[in-house]
């Protein structure tokens, strides 16, 4: 009896490792910085030193962000969200809502890095894992959940 057990949970155990278990993408991401670089400069804007902030969300095959800013006394929203496909690092998102009605249908391809709860988008990309480390757009994301 101890035998079938001891069996049972091993199986149980054995199956449950190996189960896909959620990406490590998935869940609610906070936009804490934007670093844009210029013929090899760079100019990091901190969203909170800017009076602005974004959130990211992704499921297992859907992404959706909202986020706001300040221009001047002018409150800038944006919104959107699609599908996404991720390759090792290669990410590809399908704009299918937006706030700004020429983005949606629009595919964007970006470099993804997840370092333990820090994630970084970086474009644009110019495939196979290569980005133009002098001139891209590199976003900076810590996880929520």
């Amino acid at each position: 009896m101890k035998f079938k057990s001891l069996f049972l949970l091993v199986v149980v155990f054995t199956l449950f490792s190996f189960s896909g278990g959620k990406s490590k993408l998935n869940g609610t991401w906070k936009l804490v910085s934007q670093d844009l670089v210029r013929n090899g400069q760079s100019h990091l804007s901190i969203l909170e030193d800017v009076n602005g902030s974004q959130l990211k969300t992704w499921s297992d095959k859907h992404f959706m962000f909202v986020g706001n800013s300040f221009s001047g006394n002018q409150l800038q929203q944006s919104f959107g969200g699609g599908t996404y496909d991720l390759s090792k690092n290669i990410y590809t998102e399908t704009v299918q809502y937006h706030n700004v009605a020429s983005f949606r249908g629009q595919k964007v391809q970006q470099f993804l890095e997840i370092k333990g709860d820090t994630l970084y988008q970086i474009f644009p990309f110019g495939g196979i894992e290569n980005y133009d480390e002098n001139n891209c757009n590199i976003e900076k994301y810590i996880r929520l959940d």
